[in-house]
């Protein structure tokens, strides 16, 4: 059976230069607007081929690096590019710990963080995350169907950070109330950057309180932990607490729903591929590592330069903003074969969606669980999904996410 969808790419050969050594570059694809990118596959294929390191003007300006090759050197050589802010849609809206943080400070945090994320940790969640898949998924299959993103999968991340962090009911409820918010003005960039300076902060500043008069055991609560760290010898203060709280929240709620937006879109409209997973349900993981090669929730990271860099020719300056485009990285010819088909036997993954290096995702092993588990319950609990009216993007730039899929449901 072929289990591929193929879009046909041009494969072409690429040889990463040193980057202290210049090459000749005549400039193609320095017109790199990706404010206004109708289709990003496309015009990273394009800019692959033409420009792999490219200069855009958008958002006040930045060199996007596309090649897998490139992207994954850079990240993790965090001495030439340093981490702060960390995206170039809009400025930090706070100083994120451990995101925007670097080396050694940042290998403090992280050290820390590690801890609470280990497998054994993880697998202790699973029964927590079936629990809050199933409450979700089967009134939604009994009624037929419906927008199963407002309805199902916008409810799952920030209901499994819930439980993961200890936030009370009460603070459950406000937080769903603010992601409404969020949502509702996710088209406007500008606009949704002023309301993430606010938008876990009610959460997180409740979580503080709380432990601060009824402690938990540090070793499995990580606030409480975080309330006893000592970085630099002396004590954490509240606004570390809060950049820490933050992280955890942010990067955990928006991407996980927009993969598992993803996984739904491609399976209610790749029917082929849905009549595959259903007869080797085995091939699950690789289905939700496919998803997130070729959907990734972020298009990039971002990274300042320490120093001047020479990369495909092309001189990045000092202190210029530099975005690490892992969605080109993982349609990359030279590191993928059939690079831009969706194949659920594809073998040893290496996408670079939840980055690379010391700021590689720490949440990625619960992500991964959530996916995974919601893919197994939906194909398990019907005969099929498909989708009922087209897919509503999300609508913001250098981001794979969604507003709205609507999907019609045979239960068993």
């Amino acid at each position: 059976m072929n289990l591929s969808v193929s879009l046909g790419l041009r494969r072409k050969n690429h040889v990463m230069k040193p980057w202290t050594e210049p090459t000749n570059y005549d400039g193609a694809g320095s017109d790199y607007r990706p404010t206004s990118v109708s289709d990003f596959p496309a015009e990273y294929r394009r800019l692959r081929e033409e420009s792999p390191v490219v200069h855009s003007s958008d958002f006040g300006g930045f060199w996007s690096i596309l090649k897998h090759e490139d992207v994954s050197r850079a990240s993790r050589d965090w001495k030439k590019f340093l981490s702060g802010q960390p995206f170039v849609e809009y400025k930090s809206f706070s100083d994120a710990i451990p995101i925007s943080t670097n080396p050694p400070q940042h290998t403090y945090f992280r050290k820390f963080l590690n801890q609470y994320f280990k497998p054994e940790r993880v697998a202790a969640l699973v029964p927590e995350i079936e629990h809050s898949v199933a409450e979700l998924l089967d009134p939604f299959i009994r009624s037929g169907g419906g927008d199963i993103y407002r309805d199902v999968l916008r409810f799952i991340p920030p209901g499994v950070l819930a439980r993961l962090l200890g936030l009370s009911a009460t603070g459950w409820e406000s937080l769903s109330q603010r992601l409404e918010e969020a949502d509702a003005v996710r088209h406007d960039t500008i606009a949704f950057g002023r309301l993430q300076a606010n938008l876990w902060t009610a959460s997180v500043e409740e979580l503080i309180s709380d432990r601060a008069e009824h402690p938990r055991d540090p070793s499995s609560d990580i606030m409480s932990g975080i309330r006893q760290l000592e970085p630099e010898g002396r004590p954490i203060t509240h606004e570390e607490m809060v950049n820490l709280g933050t992280q955890l929240f942010a990067a955990g709620a928006d991407t996980t729903i927009a993969a598992l937006g993803s996984f739904t879109v491609h399976f209610a409209t790749h029917l082929e591929d849905q009549k595959a997973l259903r007869a080797r349900p085995d091939l699950i993981p690789a289905a939700v590592e496919e998803v997130l090669r070729l959907s990734p929730p972020i298009h990039q990271t971002t990274r300042r330069a320490s120093e001047p860099v020479v990369m495909a020719g092309q001189t990045i300056g000092q202190d210029d903003v530099v975005a690490l485009n892992v969605a080109s990285a993982n349609r990359d010819e030279d590191k993928f074969s059939d690079a831009e088909q969706f194949r659920l036997d594809r073998q040893g993954n290496q996408h670079l969606t939840f980055g690379f290096g010391p700021h590689m995702c720490l949440g990625a092993p619960v992500a991964r669980e959530e996916l995974r588990i919601f893919a197994e319950q939906l194909l398990a609990k019907t005969r099929s999904f498909e989708i009922d009216q087209a897919p509503e993007p999300g609508g913001r730039p250098l981001r794979s996410g969604w507003a709205g899929v609507t999907v019609r449901v045979e239960g068993l």
